[in-house]
């Protein structure tokens, strides 16, 4: 089955809806970083009192690889997650209105400019990205950021770390996302990655069982650290997965859905290399941050790229 061909009208390259907002031409920037690139940076450690009195219970490194032969286990029993409180992009109490002052009529065009730059607000969405290793995280990452993909990403070490700014409704959205190497050796860096998320995507390969597995104990580590923010479950490489016979791809997502209610996460199937659902994985997490409405189409059925995202939490 040719995925590509298959999903030619759900391309990223079309204008979904978002609460009846318009998405404006955006600007990336970009910071690449590794461990030591981290050290002077300041995260606010606000962990919850069940976690301050030592973080030694987050260093052993998430599940191993199972047999990947082996059938999934019984779902894990997920703690759940903690809404978060409503913010005020969503209305128009959020904004300050600036009076216009006086402007010499030669001097209006040159100003104007200027003038909507001053009357925008900024916002800063903190986006943590964890995983397994060689899942595609950094790929997901850098296609979103700056629309291109290479299928010899360097793996990670540590941490990475991308920025992409848009605007909707006269405010500035900058996505700040942190993507943690998937080795057992980083896992002391998970703090940096979840301290003041507003969203965790936990990500696993579509292709390989054992990265599935591994999502509860990421999930668990990860919640250890921040307990509201919004949780989703990302499965990679759909382009390939997409060809696995029927069987392999019923038990899979099954799994997966049964996962992404137990975490009460949206759960999306994704391809970077062929652009399926890498756009709409951002617009889902402005919607719920914000609480906008977000009028993208769910796709439930097995052997397509799942978009489940309205009823969960």
């Amino acid at each position: 089955m040719d995925a590509e061909s298959s999903y030619d009208n759900r391309g990223e390259g079309q204008n979904d809806a978002l609460g009846g907002t318009e998405e404006q031409p955006s600007t990336a920037h970009t910071s690449m970083n590794s461990q030591q690139g981290f050290a002077d940076r300041r995260h606010g450690q606000s962990q919850s009192s069940d976690f301050s009195s030592s973080q030694q219970g987050y260093s052993a490194s998430p599940t191993p690889d199972a047999d990947p032969n082996n059938r999934y286990p019984t779902p894990p029993q997920f703690a759940p997650s903690i809404s978060r409180p409503n913010s005020g992009l969503s209305g128009a109490g959020g904004y300050s209105n600036m009076q216009a002052s006086y402007q010499d009529p030669n001097a209006r065009g040159a100003t104007a400019a200027g003038e909507q730059g001053r009357n925008k607000n900024s916002v800063v969405i903190k986006v943590g990205m964890v995983g397994d290793a060689q899942i595609g995280k950094t790929s997901l990452m850098v296609k979103y950021v700056e629309g291109s993909w290479d299928e010899d990403y360097i793996q990670t070490l540590g941490v990475n770390f991308m920025e992409k700014t848009i605007s909707i409704r006269n405010t500035e959205i900058t996505f700040s996302i942190w993507d943690l190497g998937g080795q057992r050796e980083f896992v002391n860096m998970l703090p940096l990655v979840c301290n003041d998320a507003v969203a965790i995507l936990f990500m696993f390969d579509l292709t390989r069982k054992s990265t599935l597995n591994s999502i509860k104990e990421w999930y668990r580590q990860g919640r250890g650290f921040n307990k509201t923010a919004i949780p989703f479950l990302v499965g990679t490489k759909y382009d390939h997965f997409v060809n696995f016979p029927r069987e392999d791809q019923e038990e899979i997502t099954l799994q997966a859905r049964r996962f992404a209610k137990a975490m009460r996460a949206s759960l999306i199937f994704s391809s970077t290399s062929h652009s399926i659902n890498v756009q709409k994985i951002f617009k889902i997490v402005l919607s719920k941050a914000f609480d906008l409405k977000c009028t993208i189409p769910e796709i439930e059925n097995v052997g397509e790229p799942l978009l489940i995202y309205q009823s969960v939490g």
